[in-house]
């Protein structure tokens, strides 16, 4: 899954947090795509579509939005939305997967697959997602 980090103009920071172990986000839109590294500095490391100009700002962005983007990083690796199906969904939390059947949990079953992968830990074992205004405890 790729959490959304957050938006801006009319692009999309998210980050694949399976992907890789080093923070790094991910930016798309209509006009191309590209990935920064968050650490040790931050630097591109591969784009398409993007002018200079539109690198720039991105850079600026994940500058000014550092904290921002390594805080929900160090969440979605505690919590993570693994699978979606036409029944329900898995949550990886703390190294144990957990389905959630929409049978069960029919408040998700028609909500956008965004609003289901933008899912927070609010302490320990206690989930929200904010899109929907919903709490779980795992």
């Amino acid at each position: 899954m790729s959490p959304t980090v957050f938006k801006e103009k009319n692009y999309s920071f998210h980050f694949f947090s399976r992907e890789e172990n080093r923070i790094h986000v991910h930016i798309i839109s209509p006009d191309g795509e590209a990935k920064f590294l968050l650490e040790p500095t931050i630097s591109l490391v591969n784009y398409s579509g993007f002018s200079k100009q539109q690198l720039n700002f991105l850079q600026k962005t994940v500058e000014r939005r550092k904290d921002e983007i390594i805080k929900k990083w160090k969440n979605t690796l505690k919590v993570e939305i693994t699978n979606i199906s036409e029944h329900g969904f898995w949550i990886l939390l703390a190294d144990k997967e957990y389905f959630l059947p929409f049978e069960k949990y029919p408040w998700f079953k028609k909500a956008k697959i965004s609003a289901i992968t933008n899912l927070q830990i609010l302490r320990s074992r206690h989930l929200y997602w904010p899109e929907l205004d919903v709490r779980s405890e795992h």
